[in-house]
């Protein structure tokens, strides 16, 4: 039997809105986590998989500035999870370095076994606005002897 896809809508939504995992003062810009309830919460560090980055909108929506961002638990977080998006830095990140989240959702330089956010499109100071292309994977292991094997002649 052959299936026909005409019609079928393929949603190309750049964001999705998921249920906060816990109370969060300020969910803006940081790089979010799925909790074992399927809810998200701020990412800790680069080893599991990550969401993607809570918009600048997200969370209370505060004119004075004294609650922006924050989100009690059980609220709605909008979550941009690909093409090109903004997450605060927490430490420096050069342009072109591998992204994966550091403490309280911030982001940093990715290590060897991390999750990947994206690609810094543009490098930031600790605390700036990091522009980075959101291609999520995971960064291979680095083993002691790579790139120092040299192939050896086969013996008889």
């Amino acid at each position: 039997m052959r299936k026909n896809f005409n019609g079928t809508q393929i949603s190309q939504s750049v964001t999705i809105t998921e249920q906060a995992g816990a109370d969060i003062a300020d969910c803006r810009n940081r790089i979010m986590i799925y909790d074992e309830d399927g809810n998200v919460v701020l990412a800790a560090d680069g080893t599991k998989p990550l969401v993607g980055i809570a918009l600048i909108e997200a969370g209370v929506n505060d004119i004075s500035g004294a609650e922006s961002g924050k989100v009690s638990k059980g609220d709605d977080v909008d979550i941009q999870i690909k093409d090109i998006g903004y997450v605060i830095a927490g430490e420096d990140v050069a342009k072109g370095a591998e992204v994966t989240a550091g403490a309280d959702g911030f982001a940093k330089s990715a290590a060897a076994g991390d999750h990947v956010l994206g690609l810094a499109l543009r490098g930031a100071s600790k605390d700036g606005y990091l522009r980075v292309q959101v291609m999520k994977y995971q960064k291979g292991a680095q083993t002691a002897s790579a790139g120092t094997d040299t192939p050896k002649e086969p013996t008889e």
